[in-house]
């Protein structure tokens, strides 16, 4: 393996350099070949290829049989945590927006009830979402909740971020939360919002939402584009401290 005096592969510090070239290079633009790239940057064919590789798997780039290698919409990295979605595109410099699809009420069935640890029956309200960033879609979120949590909620509350109505009309909040990830194919009507094809996977997302009081309050269910979202999380410290001792 080729590597020179800090350890590092070519092939990894080749792919720094194509990342610098694709951070310049507008989205949908096709970048010079690899022959070229391997010639202009002094490094072996096979060096080069390895990097594109690893660009690719990054979601960085597309290479298009017979046409070329292109960039691609950056993914938009989401810390996994108690954030919203209109805050966290914000903060990212994406304007969020937001469509409104489903919106109803019923009585919580087994499943409900289970999820929401209320009694079978219990009057709970559910909508469906649409999350747009800068206009292009990014997830469908479903959402459940008794509707004693929130009373008099209707489908023009639901423009904004749901967090910021809860906290300022309602004065509740999640303070802690179960999460569930796992890639999924969606259904036809999901696929629509979110204009992919059958084959193109997401990211389904399930958080079961607990109050200060540690009251189960909230279930959400959302599918974000695979191709525009990615996830990250941080460990602490203590959690390792706690495996240590053979805590949990």
């Amino acid at each position: 393996m080729n590597s020179d005096g800090d350890g590092r592969p070519q092939w990894a510090k080749t792919a720094d350099r194509l990342r610098e070239l694709v951070g310049r290079t507008a989205v949908g633009t096709r970048i010079p070949g690899e022959r070229d790239l391997a010639e202009r940057w002094q490094v072996a064919r096979m060096t080069l290829r390895r990097a594109v590789d690893a660009l690719i798997a990054e979601g960085l780039l597309d290479r298009r049989h017979g046409s070329g290698t292109y960039v691609l919409p950056r993914p938009c990295v989401r810390m996994l945590g108690l954030t919203s979605f209109t805050r966290d595109m914000r903060q990212r410099g994406m304007e969020p927006s937001t469509a409104v699809l489903t919106f109803g009420r019923q009585p919580a069935d087994d499943d409900l009830a289970h999820e929401l640890d209320v009694a079978v029956g219990t009057g709970i309200v559910h909508f469906s979402r649409l999350r747009l960033a800068d206009g292009a879609p990014m997830a469908v979120e479903t959402v459940w909740l008794p509707d004693g949590i929130v009373p008099g909620l209707n489908p023009t509350d639901l423009n904004g971020s749901f967090y910021a109505l809860l906290q300022q009309r309602y004065r509740s909040a999640p303070a802690s939360a179960k999460v569930s990830i796992e890639p999924a194919i969606p259904a036809a009507a999901i696929r629509r919002e979110l204009q992919i094809t059958e084959e193109q996977p997401c990211l389904r997302i399930q958080v079961t939402s607990s109050d200060i009081t540690g009251r189960t309050f909230m279930y959400s269910s959302g599918y974000y584009r695979g191709d525009r979202y990615q996830l990250r999380a941080e460990l602490l410290a203590g959690a390792f401290t706690a495996a240590a001792r053979g805590v949990g």
